[in-house]
């Protein structure tokens, strides 16, 4: 499968595996914005013909509201409502929107856990989740021909409008949202359990808009709540909003100075997520998860299928027997597991970035519920994460570690290190024998000792990603050491 869409060379725009994003007054111009936002209206205007509004939504990053408002006045020149949302929102807050009430679907400014210069576009269709590869295909096309001639392919499309200008009108996409969340976390289970032995938890929102939801919902259910970096700041402290280990210094010396049981972060639009557990100790996508997979299943009676791409932890696969259910893998990026939502039924969806969602909710990635669902885990249970995870580890009767380089090669030499990887012949890496090599996407080696290792380059940045696993740490170690040497 291909995981992003065609490239153009008409102009610089380029869907990845969610959305487009590109460095402010580089390639993120109002030039290119005039391009993308014709194109998804034409897009629009051929596909639906009913009339129908846009959502508009933008997190805290630099000229973010400008950026909407200008889209919003090209929609409303080809006859398109839009409901522009008044202050900054998160990704699955919108996305939930756009699904809640007929829409052409939303668009969400936002460049996720990118650094403050970089801008983004994530275009979300009706149904609440990315764009698939055909639309964003279509989109690109569409861009193609207003770089073409501009004037005159606007008049053809214009045609097809519904009426001859549209309007703006602003909305409240949170109220909807946390009424929702409220259905699916149980807020009554929790303020009972928080009343008998209140849970403390951290809390960083790492200057995204996360802190608008999370820690007021945490705090509506009666745990003890501390929220660091609680200000919406465009240059997210100076830092990345991205919450990996290096970036959460501060939340780890919090979580055990206050003797918290629980740390979370969120990323700069709050649709990814990180732990740490009462001591400390980082907790990815790979460790919750499958935790509250097997919650959802024990607890609250879920059925389904579990989604998970092919960089994310192999425990699923066991899990899922466990559960009596099976695993379906995807490539890397949510927009397959969003297709899966919405052909089958999932119990959970999961990446190791940080991305999940569950049975009856959007078929987006959100952030946001991922902590509260990890907070009800551990106020219902009463037990931490390290004591969960080592359940689910003894549940499934292997131990699992993971591991992840992200490689900062740039053009041929991305290319040249991944070719070494696809060889259908390759017998060995170091000490390592390989049985099997899966070109599904990138390169993903099977290991004769169970390990396995995802060597991807990245759609949108000079990176390559190489993700481990295996069952035993020490090995794990040696061969993450031995592919970092061939760098």
């Amino acid at each position: 499968m291909q995981a992003v869409s065609k490239s153009s060379s008409k102009h610089q725009i380029r869907f990845g595996t969610d959305g487009w994003r590109a460095l402010i007054a580089k390639e993120f111009t109002y030039d290119n914005l005039d391009l993308v936002t014709r194109a998804i209206s034409s897009y629009i205007l051929n596909n639906f013909k009913e009339d129908r509004p846009i959502f508009i939504g933008y997190d805290a990053r630099f000229l973010a509201d400008k950026f909407a408002k200008f889209s919003a006045e090209i929609f409303n020149s080809y006859g398109i409502d839009v409901k522009l949302i008044a202050e900054p929102i998160a990704t699955p807050v919108i996305a939930f929107a756009a699904q809640a009430e007929p829409s052409y679907g939303a668009l969400m400014f936002t460049a996720s856990h990118n650094p403050s210069e970089y801008m983004g576009i994530k275009f979300i269709p009706e149904y609440g989740g990315p764009a698939t590869v055909e639309i964003t295909n279509q989109i690109l096309s569409e861009t193609d021909k207003f770089a073409d001639d501009k004037e005159a392919y606007s008049e053809k499309v214009s045609k097809l409008a519904h009426k001859a200008t549209g309007s703006i009108s602003k909305f409240d996409a949170k109220t909807p949202y946390v009424n929702y969340i409220k259905t699916v976390v149980d807020f009554d289970l929790l303020r009972k359990k928080n009343a008998e032995k209140q849970v403390k938890v951290i809390y960083d929102s790492l200057h995204g808009v996360g802190k608008n939801f999370v820690n007021k919902l945490l705090e509506e259910a009666g745990f003890n709540v501390t929220a660091l970096h609680d200000t919406v700041d465009p240059t997210f402290g100076g830092s990345l909003p991205d919450p990996s280990v290096k970036r959460l210094t501060e939340l780890k010396e919090t979580v055990i100075s206050e003797k918290a049981q629980l740390g979370a972060a969120n990323d700069g639009d709050a649709d990814r997520f990180a732990f740490l557990d009462d001591k400390g100790e980082f907790y990815p996508a790979n460790k919750t998860l499958p935790i509250i997979a097997k919650y959802l299943a024990e607890n609250k009676g879920f059925k389904g299928k579990i989604g998970r791409t092919l960089a994310t932890t192999h425990l699923f696969d066991e899990l899922a027997k466990k559960l009596n259910t099976e695993t379906i893998e995807t490539p890397v990026g949510f927009k397959w597991l969003c297709a899966l939502m919405r052909e089958q039924e999932m119990l959970l969806v999961a990446e190791e970035s940080g991305g999940m969602s569950i049975k009856g909710h959007i078929p987006e990635k959100d952030g946001i519920l991922a902590i509260l669902l990890t907070a009800e885990v551990l106020a219902a249970t009463g037990k931490t994460l390290s004591q969960l995870w080592n359940e689910v580890q003894d549940f499934v009767g292997k131990k699992y570690f993971y591991d992840r380089l992200d490689l900062h090669l740039d053009g041929e030499k991305k290319d040249e290190f991944v070719a070494t990887f696809k060889n259908p012949e390759l017998k060995n890496i170091g000490d390592f024998k390989v049985l099997k090599v899966d070109l599904t996407e990138g390169a993903k080696l099977y290991f004769e000792n169970g390990s396995w290792l995802l060597a991807r380059p990245s759609g949108t940045e000079a990176m390559c990603r190489v993700y481990f696993e295996g069952n035993d740490k020490a090995e794990l170690d040696k061969l993450v050491e031995t592919v970092e040497a061939m760098v």
